[in-house]
């Protein structure tokens, strides 16, 4: 009888754990259907059952994946792609798990795609890595940032002298209106020269004037201790600038917010980088003097050029450039016209 109940109790035991695999193996798939659905609409196919095979597939990797700045680069990556008959995977994007810059760019070798566009930070262990690419035969385009001591195929980029120019009648402009303090926002762990660069143009620009001109670095490893930096410096009684001078899109937006939050609206002008909504709205209500801009997608439409012409010829360009404008009051309704048109 003691046989009978425990043959009972262990085929219950056998026959949960078997649902249980079932169930879970639904789970897994029913998941994997979810994200295989939504990989496909963001290539714009709406038939799952119609689906296509790409010639070529780029990995685009950066430590600001899902930045508004980066969001445009990699939709201007995407529709160039979809001529060059090239899918385009944002690699760390929407991960529950935050990965490293290095990590990324393991995984994007070790899936052995095809090309990878990736924003160096400067570091050697990123120039080894872009190396170790090339030797496997997967050719990397660099952006925004530039990595000339590795072995990369091409870099697209702004000129950092025409930036600095920009950057320099921007701030001429607002020394003729009277202001004396200018602070330049740097990145406290950026290894990459350009923004200092922009801040010895600067400094050069100004050197008749009777001004001061100062450089703060900010932490960007978060958009909260940005802003931390940032109210810090505007609530220095003793040394609050008059002018910030912001060299990426998220310090601008934390500029923006700071001041506004902490009451320093026509006290202190913020010369921006980026035309998010939020920082045309800005301009528009004078509470951002002007902005540097780029058109990010097509930054991204020139490095799935750069690869896919690489591919095709073993040769490609060196350097790509993108032109930067200046957005202030004075084209501000124009802009949003001309960028209402295009879309």
């Amino acid at each position: 009888m003691e046989k009978s109940t425990y043959g009972i109790k262990k085929n219950k035991i056998i026959f949960a754990a078997i649902l249980l695999s079932i169930v879970t193996g639904f789970i897994i798939i029913f998941t994997g259907m979810t994200y295989y659905k939504f990989r496909i609409s963001e290539l714009g196919i709406e038939d799952i059952a119609n689906y296509h095979t790409f010639k070529h597939h780029y990995a685009i990797i950066s430590e600001e994946e899902d930045a508004p700045f980066w969001e445009a680069i990699y939709e201007g990556a995407l529709q160039k792609g979809k001529e060059a008959d090239a899918y385009i995977e944002k690699i760390g994007s929407n991960l529950s798990v935050s990965y490293s810059l290095y990590e990324l760019m393991e995984i994007a070798i070790a899936s052995q795609v095809d090309g990878i566009i990736i924003e160096p930070n400067g570091e050697d262990y990123i120039t080894e890595l872009i190396n170790k690419a090339d030797e496997a035969d997967i050719p990397v385009i660099t952006v925004l940032k530039d990595a000339p001591e590795s072995k990369r195929k091409s870099f697209v980029g702004i000129n950092s002298f025409n930036q600095g120019q920009a950057y320099s009648e921007q701030v001429l402009d607002v020394i003729r209106r009277g202001r004396k303090k200018i602070t330049v926002l740097l990145n406290s762990d950026s290894k990459d020269n350009s923004q200092d660069l922009i801040y010895s143009h600067i400094r050069e620009a100004v050197r008749d004037e009777n001004v001061e001109v100062e450089a703060a670095t900010v932490n960007t490893q978060s958009t909260f201790s940005s802003e931390e930096d940032i109210r810090d410096i505007i609530m220095d009684a003793v040394h609050m600038p008059e002018v910030l001078v912001c060299l990426t899109a998220v310090d601008t937006l934390c500029a923006y917010q700071a001041v506004v939050d902490y009451n320093k609206v026509g006290q202190i002008d913020i010369i921006g980088y980026y035309d998010s909504e939020l920082i045309l709205r800005a301009i528009d209500m004078n509470i951002i003097h002007s902005t540097m801009t780029i058109d990010a997608k097509q930054m991204g439409a020139y490095c799935v050029e750069a690869l896919t012409e690489y591919m095709d010829t073993k040769r490609v360009s060196e350097y790509y450039s993108v032109d930067i404008d200046v957005i202030d009051s004075d084209n501000i309704d124009q802009y949003i016209e001309d960028d209402t048109a295009k879309e």
